[in-house]
């Protein structure tokens, strides 16, 4: 289900910012409406998607999260395929491919391939386990919020899914010439390439940015709470009278 959001003209001193979404793509400002699981909201003059909540966003996203970070490194460094020509079999995996790139003397490609396929998606993939593992055990550290900030930044330079259709072109041009032989490495980067797709479509940003928000303040109060001779209880804020000495 759809719904488009409101537009309000107030007067800007009377804004509430906290009640206010922009528009990523035409910056219309709107007001921000509660939004059930299943609805998308909706930018009235563009279509952009603004907000749509997921169903248990976090223990999601973690799940798939691991899950990609424990099929890593089978999926770079065990063999994708074999290759059979004549009784000559050749095979590799993503890391050998890196390499060879590299000596082969074409140094900054094998960079862009190293960086977009290998470093990137698994940090990546351990910034997305690290927060959304800190939100399910409420550890509302410091570094949350930068940890978030430079997820979002680096999300849109993993491209697996690029080495995918590079090994797809691969397999099409080389059925007739060869007879190829599917190693485990491809099914791992097959799982690993769903697992990062899915944790990446698994994840409410709205939702954690909202808990990592109302985290910071919940450690604001506890520290001048504590301050002033109180303390709370981590799982329920309940206050409790610390004796001083």
């Amino acid at each position: 289900m759809n719904s488009e959001a409101p537009t309000t003209t107030p007067a800007v001193a009377d804004i509430d910012i906290n009640q206010v979404i922009a528009c990523p793509d035409c910056d219309l400002l709107l007001e921000k409406i509660p939004v059930a699981t299943g609805e998308k909201l909706c930018c009235p003059r563009c279509g952009e998607t603004l907000r749509e909540p997921k169903t248990d966003s976090i223990n999601r996203t973690l799940a798939l999260a691991l899950t990609g970070l424990l099929l890593f490194p089978f999926a770079i460094f065990m063999p994708i395929m074999t290759l059979n020509t004549m009784g000559l079999e050749n095979s590799g995996n993503i890391f050998d491919e890196v390499i060879m790139t590299w000596d082969t003397g074409y140094r900054f490609i094998a960079l862009i391939v190293a960086l977009t396929t290998i470093i990137f998606p698994l940090i990546k993939l351990l910034l997305l386990f690290l927060i959304s593992l800190s939100l399910k055990f409420k550890r509302y550290h410091n570094s949350l919020r930068l940890l978030m900030r430079s997820y979002i930044h680096l999300d849109e330079w993993g491209m697996l899914e690029v080495f995918m259709i590079g090994i797809l072109v691969t397999i099409i041009k080389m059925h007739h010439m060869a007879t190829i032989q599917y190693d485990v490495g491809l099914f791992c980067f097959i799982g690993l390439l769903a697992a990062a797709l899915g944790s990446s479509l698994m994840m409410d940003k709205d939702e954690f940015w909202k808990l990592i928000e109302n985290g910071e303040r919940r450690n604001q109060r506890h520290r001048g709470a504590e301050a002033e001779g109180t303390k709370f209880c981590s799982n329920t804020d309940f206050l409790e009278q610390v004796a001083k000495k």
